[in-house]
């Protein structure tokens, strides 16, 4: 979507309403946040694309009943006033989905890699909305023929490339074999292995490269052994099982005993480990819930604490903005805050816009255990 566009979605009311009701809000929004002037045509011309590209879609009237018959009297056919809409969170996941694809790929290969994968995303011919394991099937010469109107340098490399996609272990790009080559995406792949880059790298962040370098050579494999991955992972014995037992005691990864002899002897039993990703998912989605929910109330309490000072400045700054669009002097608005206040004031601003930001970071950790980990268990 263009930039305007995107204003407007973002000023869109929650829930589902009518069309009216949005383009009213949407109006009130922009000109209470001093943005650039849209006009009521521009506005509807918005209104339209989003619906065009399933960013908006119809909803069930509450006036009707779990049959589909209308509970009140009157009918209003071809009454576009009454129709509800509402934002399609399917087609936002895929569009978050196709933006984190091109990503992956261009941290595990390079731009080039990436650009190819996006072409075959551009070219997926599935409905908007649709959440199917794998994309639509796009012709070598479908491929070739976008290549050459964004990248025309990488025309004559673009077979290389896809090879080399098709080849990969991590199993993103598939091709399906004809007289002329098609590739496909294959989300269920991604979804994989995005959940495990992503509970990765928290690996890393809690217990460090070292653990990091040892879980995923554990996830690597169904089963293995501590000398084997004291081996693979270039480690003393006796780190590699302390790093093991680290990340069994945390609960990322699973012991299983498999006894040779009847009596249970230790010295002839194989303690073989594995990464249960499906609890591992489960568990830091809980954690990330329960950090989100401690974060929004660290937040509201310090909102609470000082709610004059905030309710102050708020309308010292509405105050000033009216004079401004008056011609008038805000000079002696400025001061309506104290110095002392202006500092509290900063401070708790300050440790808001933290707690902002640990939010946002979280968003992307349920998402990624949420809506790609859950796509892939499905």
């Amino acid at each position: 979507c263009c930039d305007n566009t995107w204003k407007f979605l973002t000023r869109i009311p929650q829930g589902c309403t009518t069309r009216d009701k949005v383009l009213e809000t949407c109006r009130m929004r922009i000109k209470a946040s001093n943005s650039s002037k849209i006009d009521a045509d521009t506005m509807e011309n918005m209104f339209d694309v989003l619906v065009s590209r399933n960013y908006l879609e119809k909803t069930e009237d509450p006036d009707m009943d779990d049959d589909g018959k209308e509970r009140s009297a009157k009918r209003f056919k071809g009454d576009d006033s009454r129709v509800l809409w509402r934002v399609n969170s399917n087609t936002f996941l895929n569009y978050l989905r196709d933006q984190e694809i091109v990503k992956f790929v261009r941290s595990k290969f390079d731009e080039a890699s990436a650009e190819i994968v996006s072409i075959i995303l551009t070219l997926n011919t599935q409905a908007p909305g649709d959440l199917t394991q794998m994309s639509s099937s796009i012709s070598y010469d479908q491929i070739l023929q976008n290549l050459k109107a964004k990248k025309p340098n990488l025309v004559p490399f673009a077979q290389g490339y896809l090879d080399i996609l098709v080849d990969s272990p991590l199993g993103i790009v598939k091709v399906v074999r004809d007289y002329n080559n098609s590739y496909y995406i294959n989300f269920t792949s991604f979804y994989e292995e995005y959940t495990r880059a992503h509970v990765a790298s928290i690996v890393k962040e809690r217990f460090g490269p070292r653990c990091q370098r040892v879980f995923s050579i554990v996830l690597s494999k169904n089963m293995i052994e501590q000398k084997q991955v004291a081996e693979l992972a270039m480690l003393p014995f006796k780190d590699a099982k302390e790093l093991l037992y680290k990340l069994y005691s945390e609960g990322f990864l699973k012991l299983q005993e498999l006894h040779q002899t009847p009596d249970l002897c230790p010295a002839r039993t194989f303690y073989l480990f594995n990464a249960p990703m499906e609890q591992i998912r489960m568990k830091l989605l809980d954690v990330c819930f329960k950090a989100a929910h401690n974060l929004m109330a660290i937040r509201k309490d310090k909102l609470n604490e000082n709610a004059r000072l905030v309710d102050k400045s708020l309308r010292a700054d509405a105050a000033i903005v009216q004079a401004q669009q008056s011609g008038l002097s805000a000079d002696d608005l400025e001061d309506m805050l104290t110095s002392s206040e202006k500092q509290q004031l900063g401070v708790c601003m300050r440790i808001v816009k933290r707690l902002d930001l640990g939010e946002i970071t979280l968003v992307d950790s349920i998402c990624a255990l949420s809506h790609f980990g859950a796509a892939n268990v499905a």
